[in-house]
């Protein structure tokens, strides 16, 4: 059976180039396979994009930390460096983390969120409670809710320790793990069938213990070298085009000055041809001789 809809095949083919370009006229099923498989792949690249900039983020907390350290004198070094062993320690002092998608999990959001007896639990009910668009799907929004719990353990806005994109991060961990251990057919939505069945598996029911973010540093040590010879390679070029910048400016006042001097001269030289040039007199064309005084009658007669 074909599914036949109202839209420009041809402008589809221009702006998604997955689609089926041997049939040109018409949209198919295979077509919205294709749609979906492709937007599937942008949302992993976008997951790997997010991961990535956080990794960033956190070597640039950890340079700008060193940094800073190398800016005090010893006696600070060692107060800074207690401060940040202290808070590291109090971030990790919090209640246990249920495993993201486990039944202990769930029971919790239950009892907690939900107000019903976590004796009893049904998963097709818990299911139908948090489907919130009803559509018959746990989408990612949706899977990332049900982790806010676990997740108000950790972090706190309030707290000096709790940094606000680490828990974003996590949150994001925590929705990856659940998609690869439910969502069987990859499409990025858990179906109630997908969600029953995980119900009933081992990982469920007995679930590892989660490792959270201070137990997973997001980079290596030679990640965080690299990172550092990046930004020492971008700072030398940075310094190197202030130094540029700074040579062409003296170069323009040079010229400025050239300029300015020359107007100068120029202004001083001005006067003199406006003199010559004014028109002259009959007593300057013509011998005194002829004309003894200004007086009109004491020209000679002849």
């Amino acid at each position: 059976i074909k599914l036949r809809m109202a839209v420009d095949h041809q402008a589809l083919l221009k702006q998604f180039e997955y689609l089926n370009h041997m049939n040109p006229h018409t949209f198919e099923v295979e077509d919205l396979d294709r749609l979906i498989k492709s937007a599937t792949s942008d949302l992993e690249n976008f997951d790997k994009e997010r991961h990535e900039e956080f990794k960033k983020y956190e070597m640039m907390k950890e340079h700008e930390r060193r940094e800073h350290l190398k800016t005090l004198d010893e006696e600070g070094r060692k107060k800074e460096e207690k401060h940040y062993e202290e808070m590291k320690k109090k971030h990790a002092d919090h209640p246990k983390v249920n495993h993201p998608g486990s039944q202990d999990q769930l029971k919790e959001v239950w009892e907690e969120a939900d107000g019903l007896d976590p004796e009893d639990f049904d998963p097709k009910t818990f299911f139908n409670l948090h489907d919130t668009n009803g559509d018959g799907f746990f989408d990612e929004q949706e899977l990332e809710a049900l982790f806010t719990k676990e997740l108000e353990k950790i972090y706190d806005p309030t707290n000096e320790e709790d940094d606000m994109v680490e828990m974003e991060e996590e949150r994001l961990r925590m929705r990856e793990h659940v998609m690869n251990e439910v969502d069987a057919n990859k499409d990025r939505l858990v179906s109630l069938d997908e969600f029953l069945t995980a119900t009933k598996k081992k990982e469920f029911l007995e679930p590892d213990s989660w490792e959270t973010l201070e137990q997973n540093q997001a980079y290596t040590e030679e990640e965080m070298r690299e990172f550092e010879e990046h930004l020492a390679k971008q700072e030398e070029d940075l310094n190197q085009k202030t130094a540029d910048l700074q040579k062409q400016r003296e170069e323009l006042e040079r010229q400025q000055q050239q300029l300015n001097a020359q107007k100068v001269e120029l202004q001083q030289v001005e006067p003199v041809h406006s003199v010559s040039n004014k028109p002259q007199s009959p007593q300057m064309l013509f011998p005194q001789t002829l004309f003894p005084d200004s007086n009109p009658n004491s020209i000679p007669k002849l």
